[in-house]
């Protein structure tokens, strides 16, 4: 009790990262100095499964998309908002939850940008994506994108909730973020974009962690294969 409340007042503010890195270390921390004054065993820790949700095919993501598109007044547009950033842009649940209309910012070409110092890199919504998140930027103007009548910034399962509250009929499976950003990268990894550049737009630390995400990435064809080796193009 007294770590959470010297988190919750004393790093108010902080990001979130950091917020989780004190909360931890401080938690290590008195588990040891109890170890040593009373010799009791630190508790078991268990570990949530921090593997990738599985992506959404083609043809389920179409069709979410059409069922989002049906849904009445509101619902309709935080569906958009959810699936346009998850699926369109990779955010994180806990990412697009902060984005409001004035952090969209359209180029000249068309290209819709995720332009946030929070946010601490360049994101680029994907081009089918990017008209319906430019109509939502403008609706929302400095309002969030998703759920903007909430009263809690960053209320705990705000993305989670509206998921459970809303499912699509039957034969559908349900609308999670955490899939739509893995169909995110995984669709970027398919056509061959270069890893390093999908890390840096997914906000990770290297390409290394994009790892578990080729479990979903076909291998080349020889033919393919051969294409790419012997092209001039940069």
């Amino acid at each position: 009790m007294t770590i959470d409340r010297f988190v919750l007042s004393g790093l108010a503010g902080r990001p979130g990262g950091t917020i989780q890195s004190c909360r931890s270390w401080l938690r290590r921390t008195r588990e040891a100095v109890v170890w040593v004054q009373r010799g009791e065993a630190p508790p078991i820790r268990i570990k949530a499964d921090r593997s990738p949700r599985p992506p959404y095919e083609e043809h389920e993501l179409a069709a979410l998309r059409r069922w989002v598109e049906l849904l009445p007044g509101r619902a309709r547009l935080d569906g958009l908002a959810l699936t346009a950033m998850a699926a369109g842009c990779g955010l994180a649940p806990g990412e697009l939850r902060a984005v409001r209309g004035r952090d969209l910012r359209a180029l000249p070409q068309g290209v819709v940008l995720v332009d946030t110092p929070w946010l601490n890199r360049l994101v680029a919504c994907r081009a089918e994506w990017e008209e319906t998140l430019a109509e939502l930027g403008e609706l929302a103007e400095n309002a969030f994108l998703f759920r903007p009548g909430r009263k809690a910034e960053a209320a705990k399962n705000l993305v989670s909730s509206w998921s459970l509250r809303h499912r699509p009929h039957a034969g559908l499976p349900r609308l999670e973020a955490r899939r739509l950003r893995t169909t995110w990268i995984v669709s970027l990894l398919r056509q061959r974009i270069d890893p390093v550049l999908i890390a840096q737009a997914v906000g990770m630390g290297s390409a290394a962690a994009l790892g578990p995400y080729f479990h979903w990435v076909p291998p080349l064809s020889p033919e393919q294969a051969a294409d790419l080796l012997r092209s001039s193009r940069p």
